[in-house]
């Protein structure tokens, strides 16, 4: 499990503490050294002065009576720098330190109040900070984290160090974790060998920075957290109720009004040969031949789209088409399919999974109500049988699962479809 510096998560003292570095460097003090850093850090109230406090001076004092290694300001400096280091506030990789112009914006913000622009400031420095193991292989841990709480809805706090334990941002490695989660917290760590100090450490920082940018909700008594993500962005609260506050319920996933309410009975009806999507890349010449083979497409079309529709009535879902094949509303998450037949060529398969994969990305960024968060809205993409591993994988890395017709009923990629269908993938089959 990769290591990650645990010493400070508070957004506001983040931008302090870069304040305090980047004020060494343009004086030309060691910034290098952890305990000149580190003395900065306890006069500016980023680390403090112990269970006991004490005028700073003499914190300072006493401390620096104690051989280095127990200077605990020094660890505080150590750890900030590495995190500064992950985050790219920092290169400090030479001689001297240099802040990067992303560190001095966030200094910029130091003693300011939090506002939106901070928030999206740390929000999308936070996700795009890369973390890499002794492996060499990298991850984004923030991320990761995001998927794992998608991926388990109530997660506990302390599993949420599994955003860590992933080796890189692959389907396979987030499949992996969140199948881990659902094992003890004991045998988790039995498992990856990790020392229940080190476990503890790895929930310190993360699940924090998401609760302070909104991405999740905070449920439950203090000691035993819970993790939902969040409806809309804004500041998570302990003790959110069970019901989301009108505001956020606005936001929950709703078809736009063109969007039709419909059965198992009459969806699949409304289809043409001449408004249906799916066309052969190399049509009969005889023109007549042509009509029936598209005729022969929507009517399979049409049937795997009710089959589907009769599954999800099952769950219960509410269902909606038009223009997607079928949206299902499962209380506050809304589940799109985009069904596609095959003729069984190459060609063929490959132009309907580029035709799955931009109306899956399009239908939810222009079509679903302004504000609905990216993970309330689930992408699948569902074919008349089994596409190639490397299409699976291609739509897999955009975030989009991928289910398929058998003979029992519907079959599902190994790394999203159980994520984003869960339990309701068993009733499909």
């Amino acid at each position: 499990m990769k290591g990650f510096p645990n010493q400070v998560s508070d957004l506001a003292k983040l931008a302090v503490a870069i304040q305090c570095l980047a004020r060494l460097v343009d004086s030309s003090e060691q910034a290098r050294d952890d305990g000149v850093l580190g003395q900065a850090l306890v006069r500016a109230g980023v680390a403090g002065t112990g269970h006991r406090p004490m005028p700073v001076e003499d914190y300072i004092r006493q401390q620096l009576e104690n051989t280095p290694d127990r200077q605990s300001f020094r660890t505080t400096a150590r750890g900030l720098r590495e995190l500064f280091r992950i985050l790219g506030f920092i290169d400090d990789s030479g001689e001297v330190v240099h802040v990067t112009d992303l560190g001095r914006r966030a200094a910029a913000f130091a003693g300011s109040e939090t506002n939106e622009e901070q928030i999206s400031f740390w929000r999308r420095a936070i996700r795009n900070m890369s973390h890499e193991g002794d492996d060499g292989e990298a991850s984004h841990p923030y991320e990761v984290l995001l998927r794992l709480i998608a991926g388990k809805p109530g997660i506990a706090k302390s599993k949420c160090a599994l955003a860590l334990e992933a080796r890189n941002d692959s389907a396979a490695e987030l499949l992996r974790i969140v199948d881990m989660a659902d094992l003890s917290e004991g045998e988790i760590r039995r498992r990856l060998g990790v020392s229940e100090s080190n476990w503890d450490n790895a929930v310190k920082v993360l699940p924090k920075f998401a609760e302070q940018l909104g991405d999740v909700v905070r449920i439950g008594p203090r000691g035993n957290y819970q993790y939902h993500i969040a409806d809309a962005p804004g500041r998570a609260d302990a003790g959110t109720p069970p019901q989301a506050p009108a505001r956020q319920r606005a936001l929950l996933p709703r078809p736009p009004r063109t969007s039709r309410s419909v059965t198992p009975d009459t969806i699949g009806q409304a289809g043409t040969t001449e408004s249906f999507d799916e066309t052969a890349v190399r049509p009969p010449a005889d023109p007549i031949a042509t009509v029936k083979a598209r005729l022969d497409r929507l009517r399979r079309h049409n049937l795997i789209v009710k089959k589907l529709a009769g599954r999800l009535a099952a769950v219960p879902a509410q269902l909606f088409e038009d223009p997607f094949d079928v949206l299902a509303i499962v209380e506050e998450i809304g589940v799109m399919f985009e069904v596609k037949t095959l003729d069984g060529t190459a060609d063929d398969e490959r132009e309907r999974v580029r035709e799955a994969l931009s109306q899956l990305l399009y239908y939810p960024a222009f079509l679903m109500n302004p504000g609905v968060g990216e993970d309330a809205i689930r992408r699948i993409a569902c074919f008349e049988k089994r596409i190639s591993d490397a299409h699976i994988d291609w739509l897999n890395d955009n975030n989009i699962a991928v289910i398929w017709l058998d003979e029992a009923g519907f079959a599902g990629d190994d790394a999203l479809a159980p994520m984003f269908l869960g339990r309701f993938l068993k009733e499909l089959s």
